[in-house]
């Protein structure tokens, strides 16, 4: 059986009172790996693979529907600890209104080192006039400087696989961390990324999934 912990206490909601809701996570999002950048820092640096669902769940934890808007993570060790301080890699939605409820492939050359999600950001909707956003940041996300939202590591001249992002919504909605379910489906969803990035070198990528306590389980790849 599945068990699953939940960060609750961590989010903020802010509900407006108008559809129109502006969203809270102002940082520019990060520029996927182009084939440049990646044959400039393919030494040094390694490459980042996920996935996000960006769509819309429906009747999700009270709400009439919720949906991923932004997802952000800080290079460790991260300082000033503070929610205004720029993350290093940060993704949004492509849209606030309808979007796909597909995984969308996604990779970005990053420094080597820890990395550790910083921001969340999730648009609920209780009607079509009450809009609002479940937020999390640094604030709630580091404790006493220790990040306690999860982490992920990524080494120099590797690609790896973090984890397929979306919510769940049990009970309420909140950031989880899916992931391909057997050696089959992972290497399924590797050419997947083969398919978009056809200029990355992906014959041996680490399965090594975002670690968290707080937003999804533990699981290893069987060989």
């Amino acid at each position: 059986m599945i068990t699953k912990a939940y960060l609750l206490f961590a989010f903020t909601l802010v509900l407006s009172a108008c559809a129109g809701a502006t969203q809270p996570i102002k940082f520019k999002d990060t520029n996927i790996v182009t084939e440049d950048a990646y044959l400039k820092n393919k030494a040094t640096n390694g490459v980042v693979l996920l996935d996000v669902n960006w769509g819309r769940w429906w009747n999700c934890g009270g709400h009439e529907n919720a949906q991923l808007i932004s997802l952000a993570f800080d290079q460790l060790p991260m300082s000033p600890i503070t929610n205004e301080a720029e993350p290093t890699l940060v993704l949004h939605s492509p849209s606030r209104l309808m979007v796909d409820p597909v995984f969308l492939n996604y990779a970005y050359s990053l420094e080597p080192g820890e990395y550790a999600v910083s921001t969340i950001s999730i648009k609920v909707a209780d009607s079509i006039s009450k809009v609002g956003f479940l937020t999390a940041k640094r604030d709630k996300l580091y404790s006493e400087g220790v990040p306690v939202g999860g982490t992920f590591v990524v080494k120099p001249g590797e690609a790896v696989f973090i984890g397929n992002f979306f919510l769940d919504c049990a009970y309420g909605p909140t950031l989880w961390r899916y992931h391909s379910d057997g050696k089959e489906a992972f290497d399924a969803q590797v050419r997947e990324y083969k398919k978009r990035f056809p200029f990355l070198e992906l014959d041996n990528v680490q399965f090594r999934l975002f670690k968290t306590k707080e937003f999804g389980n533990d699981y290893e790849l069987a060989p």
